[in-house]
């Protein structure tokens, strides 16, 4: 992914590291500090402070579409190894980012950040429900689930569930952490968890 302006760029490593500092609050004198540039460099990239959470989120948000995204699974044969795998790439991106945590829980409650997040959880759940069509399409999947509602609950119960498994202490390895979500996503769809077996 190509990086931003080298001012811009300063202020989201800033505001990223400061977010994780203080546990999801960022004070514009600290970022300042921490980045070197003035307030008025916020405002000329982003705005507002609202305007810079939101860059942040919508960052997070692109590398998670890049780390699950088809390329990544192409190895894999068979709808059920394939979804296996990507949730394992989905839980991997959480679990590498320290914001992931905050960027589920408290920084997703600021309005701008809830309403960019509404609008990608739409366009996430709408790829869902093309994906398990496709699956039911190849006789994979129970033809009489409703696509676009079994979408809906599962990846709702993956961004919950991902959010739960970042909030315990110790946190899951990857792999304790994609079994538990893949078993739920497996029932979901009418899968056999135990038909596929973890490749890992």
């Amino acid at each position: 992914m190509a990086r931003a302006p080298l001012g811009r760029q300063q202020l989201l490593d800033a505001a990223r590291a400061e977010l994780v500092a203080a546990n999801g609050v960022v004070d514009l004198n600290a970022l300042k500090r921490r980045s070197g540039l003035s307030t008025g460099a916020l405002y000329h990239h982003f705005g507002s402070k609202a305007g810079l959470l939101v860059a942040i989120y919508e960052e997070f948000h692109a590398g998670l579409v890049a780390a699950i995204a088809d390329e990544t699974i192409a190895d894999e044969r068979g709808w059920a190894a394939r979804e296996r795998a990507r949730t394992r790439n989905f839980v991997a991106y959480h679990l590498a980012d320290p914001l992931a945590e905050l960027l589920l829980g408290r920084i997703s409650t600021e309005p701008e950040v809830a309403e960019v997040e509404a609008a990608t959880l739409e366009r996430i759940i709408e790829s869902a429900g093309r994906n398990i069509r496709s699956g039911q399409e190849s006789g994979e999947l129970d033809a009489s689930i409703d696509p676009e509602l079994a979408g809906a609950c599962v990846m709702g119960a993956l961004r919950h569930g991902m959010a739960e498994q970042l909030r315990r202490h110790p946190r899951p390895s990857i792999d304790q952490a994609t079994e538990g979500l893949w078993r739920f996503i497996a029932a979901a769809v009418g899968v056999n968890p135990a038909a596929t077996p973890a490749p890992w």
